[in-house]
């Protein structure tokens, strides 16, 4: 593949509750897909929200929520859209616990929400000057 050419990436994150992790990122805007049910039990999906796709994928059983809790935290998913403030509007008006808008060093205003395992998600957006 040459360099120029486009490239996208997908995420897949392990969940310890499926049905909750869907829940949550329908609730900030993301549709479900595609799925995946194995005997009738969900244990796949991808997401997208606008251009962003995440796959999310039921831990198995075996593994302790304690180790699904510390992998969470190996990484931020950053979402750039195109307003910050009216998206902040609209989370805390549906009764979502996100934090205030403020810009970051490099320019973008940010927001935080956290996901049902821990991982933070940021929404930013480019500053208008």
């Amino acid at each position: 593949m040459a360099i120029g050419q486009s490239v996208e990436v997908v995420p897949l994150l392990w969940v310890n509750d499926i049905e909750e992790s869907i829940s949550f990122y329908c609730s900030l805007g993301f549709e479900l897909q595609e799925s995946w049910k194995p005997d009738g039990s969900l244990r796949w999906c991808s997401v997208k929200l606008g251009n962003a796709e995440i796959m999310l994928q039921q831990s198995d059983s075996a593994k302790s929520n304690r180790e699904d809790s510390k992998r969470s935290e190996d990484i931020e998913l950053y979402f750039v859209c195109k307003d910050v403030e009216a998206l902040h509007k609209r989370y805390i008006a549906a009764g979502m616990e996100v934090s205030k808008p403020k810009v970051a060093f490099y320019g973008m205003n940010q927001m935080f929400v956290t996901d049902p395992d821990g991982r933070t998600l940021c929404f930013e957006s480019r500053l208008r000057v």
